[in-house]
């Protein structure tokens, strides 16, 4: 069932990794604690909470997070902005993990894109969309059981995010980055088709 208030995603704030022009996917140190926001990246996800606030959103709000520090450290920022409770972890949140690409050069997402959208298979260890959408899908079910009693906003990563919209606005996941492209920091709300897709197989 969909929530009866609404659930929002919300990509993390410039990251040290953005800036550097690097991947950094895999869980470990490196993602989980080193490579967190730029000044920057605080800032914009403070503009973000102002925003938010200026939609509706408040301290009653439900802020979830992938548990890598960008991400982390985005919700935090947001969360204080809104004067919220502080943000829940979802490992489900996490970002795709792109395999031997990961501490690579970012030129790699467009080679990892165009197999997703020829629907072929990777074979270097990027996590397939398939499965990187069924994590999705679970982890927009537990937000739409919070957004009985509340907003929610989940923070997490580019491709994990793309996945979602796709998803929720009833296109193929594989087809991700045909969605307008979900800036650092940027807010945006799941459209209406999320409950089909939660119910279908990937």
């Amino acid at each position: 069932m969909q929530a009866a208030h609404p659930v929002l995603v919300l990509r993390h704030g410039e990251s040290t990794a953005n800036v550097e022009g690097r991947i950094v996917s895999v869980p470990g140190p490196r993602a989980l604690e080193t490579v967190g926001l730029t000044g920057r990246g605080r800032e914009q996800a403070r503009a973000a909470a102002t925003d938010a606030a200026a939609q509706g959103l408040g301290p009653g709000t439900v802020v979830v997070t992938s548990d890598f520090a960008r991400a982390r450290q985005t919700a935090e920022e947001f969360a204080a902005g809104l004067g919220a409770g502080a943000p829940r972890v979802d490992e489900r949140l996490r970002e795709r993990c792109f395999g031997a690409h990961d501490e690579g050069p970012a030129t790699a997402y467009e080679g990892i894109w165009a197999r997703d959208r020829a629907r072929r298979a990777h074979d270097d260890g990027v996590e397939p969309v398939a499965e990187v959408a069924s994590r999705v899908l679970a982890a927009l079910r537990a937000a739409d059981a919070l957004g009985a009693d509340a907003p929610v906003v989940l923070v997490a990563h580019g491709d994990v995010l793309q996945i979602a919209l796709a998803l929720a606005a009833g296109r193929d996941p594989h087809d991700h980055r045909e969605v307008p492209h979900l800036g650092n920091a940027e807010l945006r709300a799941l459209g209406p088709h999320r409950t089909a897709a939660a119910g279908a197989p990937c």
